[in-house]
């Protein structure tokens, strides 16, 4: 396969927020702590570690493990259930597959995470390979990774925040924005900006030659 895409997961296959907010509003309770609002809870979906945890607990990771805890806690019980794809989405990544690219996921979510998910919301099957982050990597290095293992001709970053457009600039390939995901503000200097996820054929296509 000659052409790769690379999928963010959180805000681009998933609708997250459905589970993770309801999660998150929950572990800070158990915790006595007051519920932060939701606009501030939708930044740490696809978070770094670090981030996130200086929201929840100033950067102490002993407390923030705590919370991560009860929120692994919520996810065991509600990701089943209250999972949902985007719209459009698998029958987007089925026309790709259909076009010969390869569909990788790029996301810094261990696989206790992203493959309950992505069976949860029907996609598991459709992708041809989930790589495992590192300690220390960022989503910088795992696409990077990613190249160097399958050495694509062409390929290109689908994701919604801020961290997808930097590392495919930094691995100098195009990237697709998903206006529809979680940060919509985030990824207006994307190559290209779908507003759903049926347009990512068609947006591939114009960068790829798909």
């Amino acid at each position: 396969m000659e052409k790769l895409i690379a999928f963010d997961l959180d805000g681009t296959l998933s609708r997250s927020d459905l589970f993770l907010l309801p999660a998150y509003r929950m572990a800070l309770t158990k915790m006595g702590r007051p519920v932060l609002s939701d606009e501030v809870l939708l930044t740490m979906i696809g978070g770094t570690t670090l981030d996130n945890a200086q929201i929840i607990s100033a950067g102490d990771m002993e407390d923030y493990g705590i919370f991560n805890n009860y929120v692994r806690q919520e996810i065991a019980a509600h990701m089943s259930t209250d999972a949902r794809a985007y719209p459009g989405i698998a029958q987007s990544i089925k026309a790709l597959r259909a076009c010969g690219c390869r569909i990788v996921l790029c996301s810094n979510a261990m696989a206790h995470y992203s493959r309950p998910l992505l069976e949860s919301i029907g996609l598991l099957d459709l992708f041809h390979d989930i790589p495992q982050s590192r300690p220390g990597w960022d989503k910088q290095h795992l696409l990077k990774s990613i190249l160097e293992t399958y050495r694509p001709k062409a390929a290109v970053m689908v994701g919604d925040r801020h961290f997808d457009i930097e590392a495919a600039r930094a691995v100098s390939i195009p990237v697709i924005g998903c206006g529809y995901g979680l940060a919509p503000s985030e990824v207006t200097g994307a190559d290209i900006v779908v507003s759903d996820a049926s347009e990512l054929p068609d947006a591939v296509e114009r960068l790829l030659g798909v």
